[in-house]
């Protein structure tokens, strides 16, 4: 059973929320990252794509997988234009690709760590990136308001 939680009430039970988001999230993330791997492997496996190009292609099918997702699972649509939403949704995204790029570039090009298991480091790395930065930037106010 859902309870409603008034947005401007006690921020104790805001706070409590963020860890059922941060669940949530992490469910939505997984699908995104699912999507996004198995065509950084396609790509890389298959058409013999050099990681680092790879990498960005793959990256934007699971952004938009995390986002369907995120919107009807996670968060509500904002309050924001739908166009702004997009538009900030895809500022936050480029700098987790951009921080991706240089994790991949770190561990693969120089530690010489293998591209597949780089990429599931780069993926922790970018979850956090993503869920503080859209839960705090993007939905500030919007995020559900129920929670288990």
């Amino acid at each position: 059973m859902r309870k409603n939680v008034n947005m401007n009430g006690d921020k104790a039970l805001k706070r409590d929320r963020i860890p059922i988001q941060a669940i949530k999230y992490g469910l939505a993330a997984f699908g995104g990252f699912v999507a996004d791997y198995a065509i950084l492997i396609l790509l890389k496996e298959w058409v013999g794509l050099h990681y680092l190009i790879a990498v960005p292609i793959a990256f934007l099918a699971g952004i938009a997988v995390n986002y369907l997702i995120g919107i009807w699972l996670v968060f509500r649509r904002g309050s924001l234009p739908l166009g702004k939403e997009l538009l900030l949704f895809v500022v936050i995204s480029l700098v987790a690709l951009a921080i991706t790029e240089g994790s991949m570039y770190l561990l693969t090009g120089l530690m010489r760590v293998d591209y597949r298991i780089s990429r599931l480091i780069s993926g922790v790395v970018t979850y956090l990136f993503n869920f503080f930065s859209r839960r705090f930037l993007l939905y500030r106010e919007q995020a559900r308001d129920t929670i288990a």
